[in-house]
């Protein structure tokens, strides 16, 4: 097991999405969608409360060399 901090300090390392419903850590989506060159959707599904969701990530847009 990991000493307390190391431990904390590790779960905070990647980004963890909370269901919207029961605020249970959700750390993948049940599935990603490629929408464009800056948008990427995500589907969520709780195994905890069985409550599913959408999110979208929206990457800013490239500069031009």
């Amino acid at each position: 097991m990991y000493p307390r901090d190391a431990r904390s300090k590790y779960t905070r390392s990647f980004p963890v999405v909370e269901c919207d419903q029961c605020g249970e850590a959700l750390f993948a989506p049940q599935w990603s969608e490629h929408v464009d060159d800056r948008r990427v959707r995500h589907a969520w599904n709780c195994e905890a409360c069985g409550y599913s969701f959408e999110t979208t990530v929206c990457f800013a847009a490239q500069e031009s060399a």
